[in-house]
């Protein structure tokens, strides 16, 4: 067989012990992607050199780390607050003691030649791996939840801006400085004229997923340039997730493909390809990322609790909340390696210190609050709709509302269709942002919503089964079923998108919620 050949089944084999991994360690109760990596250690040289990293594998990898860093900065990284003098204190906090004391360890106790380009990994916190633990705990509304994610959300922020100046030391720090500044204009300029080109692709090009291929083709165009210009294009793809976050809002439907696009291929593979990256692990690697582990701990710890002491948070519940690693940090390793800014053994002991932490911080921070997961009835395919819609909310409009307050609710729950009722609650049709788009801004207020076109409303009752509900959503392709009751009053409203993220096992929530 040709080198081809083997890399396609090398490919199959990592993807499907990816899934196996992830699985045994969510059973686990924990993170599920350093299963992964454990996966990519024992196939690669690290351990049994089952398969070894080529050219599709290494391209594969690092399409994986440009589209995981695409999308989170379209939902991870979050803008919409109050950034209070409390909170950017407690952000340099969180940055300036973990990078003294892991300064130290890595220059003056290890004498590692590379430390700049490993430090902002190793210091910095992740707000994916820490918005899922909070939602696993039930606690990601509440005020120690959201306080958790701001501070890791601005860590994070200005921890990949840290990197991409230490990542290019060797220029000069005055140039550097200024192309970061020119990205975050070009941000702030391109965003809209971005967002408006995608908009008109929309309008005049009418073939099938016309928009997934927009975004797919921007996102590889803006690596390209960012590479020219000597720029991390993962770091553009950040960046560009960031800027076009506004446009993913209004199109649930279109982020729901990227995820799967991305975390059904890229993501599995992506973390393997960490693992395969390992060079063969020795006594020296164990120990010092054992002592990289213990440094990171410490530090991030020691930098929450006074954290949490000037925001009036638990301090050990915010020393191990902002410890959190395992997303972005692991993203920017893998990034520094395959620019040749890191060594294979520098990338080994660093991403095993983070791979331990990953492991460790959630663990601790699970016993300390004393919260659980909540497992709960998973929703099945056989599950009856009438157990389903007790637990989500019930969204729609009716013929009293205007339409200025069926947008308000549209734009608040993140959908395109509102469920439009008399006032019986018997179900008469659908609002959709289609119609909306079609009438005057100036009547919004004036008319109300059932002096307007409404389209046919798909129903179903509620003694019918999940599985029904689907095979309705694929036939007519509606975005929204009314569930109804024996005496064909509203029982609930079913979005695919949320019935979906049921299947797989999460908790019900508002529609706009990110997963």
């Amino acid at each position: 067989m040709n080198s081809l050949e083997i890399t396609l089944l090398d490919l199959g084999i990592m993807l499907i012990l990816s899934k196996i991994a992830e699985q045994v360690f969510s059973r686990l109760g924990l993170i599920p992607f350093v299963g992964s990596i454990f996966v990519g250690i024992v196939l690669g040289e690290g351990v049994t050199n089952l398969i070894q990293v080529n050219t599709i594998i290494s391209f594969i990898s690092s399409l994986g780390i440009v589209f995981l860093l695409f999308l989170a900065g379209a939902e991870e990284i979050n803008t919409e607050y109050k950034i209070s003098n409390k909170l950017l204190f407690t952000t340099i906090i969180q940055i300036i003691l973990p990078f003294i004391l892991i300064f130290l360890i890595l220059h003056e106790v290890l004498d590692i030649p590379d430390y700049l380009a490993l430090i902002v990994p190793l210091i910095m916190t992740s707000a994916g791996p820490l918005t899922r633990l909070l939602i696993d705990l039930g606690i990601s509304r509440n005020e120690v939840g959201a306080n958790l994610f701001y501070q890791a959300t601005l860590v994070e922020i200005i921890s990949v801006i840290l990197f991409s100046i230490f990542s290019q030391f060797n220029k000069n720090l005055l140039l550097i400085t200024l192309e970061i500044v020119l990205i975050f204009l070009l941000i702030l300029i391109l965003g809209p004229f971005i967002t408006k080109v995608l908009e008109k692709i929309e309008g005049y090009i009418k073939v099938r997923e016309v928009e997934f291929a927009s975004i797919i083709s921007l996102v590889l165009i803006i690596g390209f340039l960012a590479e020219f210009f000597n720029f991390n294009s993962a770091i553009a793809a950040l960046f560009l997730g960031f800027l076009l976050r506004g446009y993913f809002k209004d199109r649930p439907d279109l982020l729901e493909k990227l995820h799967g696009f991305t975390y059904g291929f890229f993501e599995p593979l992506f973390f393997v390809s960490i693992g395969l990256f390992f060079v063969k692990i020795n006594l020296q690697i164990l120990v010092i990322g054992f002592i990289l582990f213990l440094s990171v701990l410490i530090s991030k710890f020691i930098a929450g609790f006074i954290s949490g002491k000037i925001t009036r948070n638990d301090p050990i519940t915010n020393g191990l909340g902002t410890s959190t690693k395992g997303g972005v940090d692991v993203s920017l390793l893998i990034s520094a390696l395959t620019a040749g800014i890191i060594t294979p053994i520098e990338y080994s002991y660093t991403t095993l210190a983070i791979s331990l932490a990953s492991l460790a911080i959630p663990l601790l921070f699970k016993l300390r609050t004393g919260y659980r997961v909540s497992h709960g009835e998973r929703v099945k395919l056989n599950t009856k709709l009438s157990s389903l819609v007790n637990v989500t909310s019930t969204v729609f409009v009716s013929c009293d509302n205007t339409l200025r307050e069926a947008i308000l609710k549209i734009n608040e729950k993140g959908v395109r269709a509102l469920v439009v009722v008399d006032e019986e609650m018997r179900v008469i049709g659908l609002i959709t942002v289609k119609t909306l788009l079609e009438i005057s801004p100036d009547d919004y207020d004036r008319l109300r919503v059932c002096q307007v076109y409404l389209d046919d409303a798909e129903i179903i009752d509620e003694d019918y089964k999940v599985s029904d509900a689907l095979r309705k959503f694929r036939e007519s392709e509606t975005p929204v079923i009314a569930v109804i009751d024996k005496r064909r009053r509203l029982k609930g409203t079913l979005y695919e998108r949320e019935l979906l993220r049921f299947l797989m096992g999460g908790e019900p929530g508002s529609l706009s919620e990110k997963k």
